[in-house]
């Protein structure tokens, strides 16, 4: 076998690669200096070195207004639009270091140029509140631990609509997990993916439902121009799906990812909310903010919890049930058999009234969601005398090994009522044991006020095991807020927490997850390699 005889240009190139990370090298090496100068700093032991990185500037992408896919047609008695839908837009920018630099922060639109430009700066926290329709990103360069929140709502009171479509501003990812949905008849679903980079980003579907793996074919592809949003159909890609589970990952940029979901029962309005993305699948997983109303095990309105092992192994889930009362046994519940590849849904049906956190533990990796639905009351000039619903989905929140921190914060819409739900998460959760467990965290919640000054402080004392529930009307009487952020002591057990958003009237809500803090840069460890060729 001949060997391969290098050209000059081919000696050259390899040459300056090991000048070039001799260089680097030296660089690094050179970065190594004390505060005082002359003074050189000896090198580690296994040679690696910490070196400072400012923060970049980070954009959240807000979700747009809901709309109506399909144009309203037919008699005017039974328009799927008789309203119009209002939305408003919440955010709030505050730094976690009282001695920090303010974080730089704009809130930009997509054709509106009165919507760009700085947050209104308080004492405590930068903040922007209102009914602005056109605002798709908040740009954040964190200075200290920034807590950055955003939420979008929409409401509708009529129509195929109806109800209150929130989410939140979410830093765009290369992976999210959807976990909510359908498509079967009543139900349509607008999977809306946004790119706000400056190149394309090509996006892969996949889906799962009910009876495993939904096969999506040429549709599973699709681009994503710079600056711009894709709506995709779920009905017309993963057609009579009674729920869904779906993973979205991108090449060549992040995307922002949700599904607008709304259904009917014939022409009675059934919810609308939005589904948003999930942690990446793990062992533990919390919903938190599922509320009962003492709804019967086999009421079709009872609220759901649905799992999915997307993996090729089978497994088996294991809940824990957080009540006001503590640990609620769901019988024969406790244990749950989990195909890969399959969606499954357990009802939860047959809790007391009240508020509760699920815990999934369970020995392959999940992604979970929860649907909770609210009875509403019919129009009194309506055609059809049955009484609506709303349904809020609920994401899951992934719980790492390490333990839960409750900092984060949430975004309130100006015009909606609220109440914060926490549960405080025992670290050993064997069903026969957890009725048992003793102990609290002590939270601190902040409200920021529409002023960006600090409305009110709450410390709440959480027991281990349970769940505390803050109602509106008590919130209220501490002041308006725009936004709501938690923070706990490291050392407690950990706690679990949401906050759900109601209109005036209580009837149309939704169930937020909070927004952890942003890192503000840091030290990325590095270490000399010499390299040649």
């Amino acid at each position: 076998m001949k060997r391969k005889k290098l050209t000059v240009p081919a000696v050259a190139r390899r040459t300056a690669a090991a000048v070039g990370g001799l260089l680097c090298a030296m660089a690094v090496a050179a970065l190594a200096v004390t505060h005082d100068a002359g003074q050189v700093a000896a090198p580690p032991a296994d040679g690696v070195r910490a070196v400072p990185v400012a923060a970049a500037e980070t954009g959240l992408v807000c979700p747009a207004p809901a709309e109506l896919q399909q144009p309203d047609v037919g008699d005017d008695e039974f328009s799927a639009a008789p309203v119009e839908t209002t939305t408003e837009l919440a955010t709030a920018v505050l730094d976690a270091a009282d001695d920090a630099e303010p974080s730089v922060t704009t809130l930009d639109g997509d054709r509106s140029a009165g919507l760009t430009g700085q947050l209104e700066a308080g004492d405590l926290a930068q903040v922007r509140a209102g009914e602005l329709d056109g605002a798709r990103m908040v740009r954040v360069t964190p200075s200290g631990g920034t807590y950055v929140t955003g939420t979008v709502a929409s409401v509708t009171t009529e129509g195929d609509l109806r109800g209150m479509v929130a989410g939140p501003c979410a830093v765009p990812t290369v992976e999210h997990w959807l976990v909510g949905g359908g498509t079967s008849v009543g139900s349509s679903g607008r999977l809306v993916l946004q790119n706000p980079g400056r190149t394309p980003a090509t996006v892969r579907l996949e889906a799962w439902g009910a009876a495993g793996p939904v096969v999506l074919g040429s549709q599973s592809l699709v681009v994503v121009p710079p600056g711009e949003q894709v709506v995709t159909m779920l009905e017309a890609v993963a057609p009579d799906q009674s729920r869904l589970a779906l993973r979205v990952t991108a090449e060549g940029g992040r995307v922002g990812a949700y599904v607008q979901h709304h259904r009917i029962e014939g022409l009675v309005p059934a919810g609308a909310d939005l589904v948003v993305g999930d942690g990446a699948p793990s062992r533990t997983t919390a919903v938190s903010g599922v509320v009962s109303t003492g709804e019967a095990v086999d009421d079709p309105h009872a609220p759901r919890l649905d799992l999915l092992a997307p993996g090729d192994t089978a497994g088996t889930a294991r809940l824990s049930v957080l009540g006001p009362d503590g640990s609620v046994r769901l019988r024969g519940s406790e244990e749950v058999a989990l195909e890969p590849g399959r969606l499954t849904t357990l009802p939860l049906g047959g809790l007391p009234e009240g508020s509760y956190t699920v815990v999934v533990d369970a020995d392959v990796p999940v992604v979970a969601g929860a649907a909770v639905d609210r009875k509403g009351t019919a129009a009194e000039d309506a055609v059809i005398d049955d009484d609506p619903y709303d349904r809020a989905w609920l994401a899951g929140q992934a719980v790492p090994t390490e333990g839960i921190v409750a900092d984060g914060a949430v975004a309130v819409p100006e015009h909606a009522s609220y109440g914060v739900t926490l549960s405080g998460v025992p670290d050993e959760r064997d069903p026969e044991q957890i009725g048992d467990v003793e102990g609290s965290t002590e939270v601190t919640l902040r409200g920021v006020g529409p002023d960006g000054d600090e409305a009110w402080t709450r410390t709440v004392d959480v027991p281990t095991g349970g769940t505390v529930e803050l109602e509106w009307a008590e919130l209220a009487e501490l002041g308006d807020a725009v936004a709501v952020v938690a923070e706990q002591p490291a050392d407690e057990p950990g706690v679990v927490w949401s906050v759900r958003i109601a209109d005036t009237d209580d009837s149309l809500f939704s169930v937020l997850a909070p927004t952890a803090p942003l890192a503000a840069g840091g030290d990325v460890r590095v270490r000399r390699v010499d390299a040649v060729g």
